[in-house]
């Protein structure tokens, strides 16, 4: 690699993918790409797939590797990132943790040996991985990895992780740049509301305060499930029965909704961030340490009530936080 690359542009790649498993990878690949554009807008910004790994991952464990909790054999799957010629890779969202590494960690060790260097833009925890012993296996991976730039989406990554890299910011979930990033157009529907629930039931209308004669758009983010019958059946009916129910495989369909929407309900973070991102209300449901990225936005009740985000302090954040990546690129 040119160590001289302030004297180029640079070229960047992106390491996402797994959209068919929950669109809100997207959202997040999306808006990690804008925040480069913005920062370095003559970069020339590429995008990769993980799913290779994941799929090979539980193909191979089968049946039998799941209950003997055997690791799967992965060591046939051709990694495209292996052969990118770039600078800089960016990784994103809720990855710090000892399962991610262990099935995805090679493929950045692997760019790091040839000098590219890692961007972790946006970086967070996943539901699990915020106790001692998940943290200390994260950090024991990042040493070796050692991340050229660490930026995080909530405050206890940052701390937990900001000493191991050579720059460190304080910034937010990178999804947050989707408004940046897409421009969805007016909707010729009448003012409706979106519930997105993948997680658990959707609750009833009257308990969500919501007027029974309301318009609803239903979105899941996903329709990967293990398949079996009681899977199917759940989907069945709580899925593809409801009026209005929308499952899509590109991002912009939901952009669209989120976007014009009075308002969003949802167990699903990202759908909240995009909502929140073209400047609606949501309501967040479950008990996620996740829902920690909303603090950075002055945010924290939004699993107590329907929150309207404040835009002028999400401009603000994402202005400083691309204004600190155009510094150190």
């Amino acid at each position: 690699m040119n160590e001289d690359l302030d004297m180029k542009n640079i070229t960047v790649l992106h390491n996402g993918g797994g959209w068919i498993t929950n669109i809100g990878n997207a959202f997040l690949d999306l808006g990690s790409m804008e925040s480069i554009r913005e920062a370095c807008p003559e970069a020339d910004i590429h995008l990769t797939s993980v799913l290779n790994r994941w799929i090979s991952h539980h193909i191979d464990k089968g049946v039998t590797g799941r209950l003997l909790n055997k690791p799967a054999y992965i060591d046939n799957t051709f990694n495209l990132q292996d052969y990118a010629k770039v600078d800089y890779v960016t990784q994103s969202g809720a990855f710090l943790a000892k399962h991610w590494f262990d099935l995805h960690g090679k493929v950045l060790l692997n760019l790091k040996e040839k000098g590219i260097r890692l961007i972790i833009n946006g970086g967070g925890m996943t539901d699990s991985s915020y106790n001692e012993v998940e943290i200390e296996n994260t950090r024991d991976y990042l040493k070796k990895l050692k991340p050229y730039l660490f930026i995080s989406r909530d405050e206890k990554s940052f701390e937990n992780y900001k000493d191991l890299a050579e720059h460190a910011y304080n910034g937010i979930d990178v999804a947050f740049f989707l408004s940046n990033f897409y421009k969805p157009p007016k909707l010729n529907l009448p003012p409706y509301i979106a519930l997105n629930f993948d997680k658990e039931v959707e609750p009833n209308i009257e308990v969500l305060g919501i007027d029974t004669d309301a318009f609803i758009v239903r979105t899941h983010h996903s329709f990967w499930h293990n398949f079996h019958l009681r899977d199917f059946i759940k989907m069945k009916s709580y899925y593809y029965d409801r009026e209005n129910t929308m499952i899509s495989e590109i991002p912009h369909d939901y952009l669209n909704v989120y976007a014009n929407a009075n308002s969003t309900y949802s167990d699903r973070v990202h759908a909240c961030v995009a909502t929140f991102s073209y400047g609606n209300p949501a309501k967040l449901f479950g008990r996620t340490p996740r829902s920690l990225l909303f603090d950075r936005i002055g945010a924290s009740e939004i699993t107590k009530k329907v929150v309207t985000p404040d835009m002028a302090k999400v401009n603000i954040e994402k202005k400083k936080q691309a204004s600190f990546l155009s510094e150190v690129l």
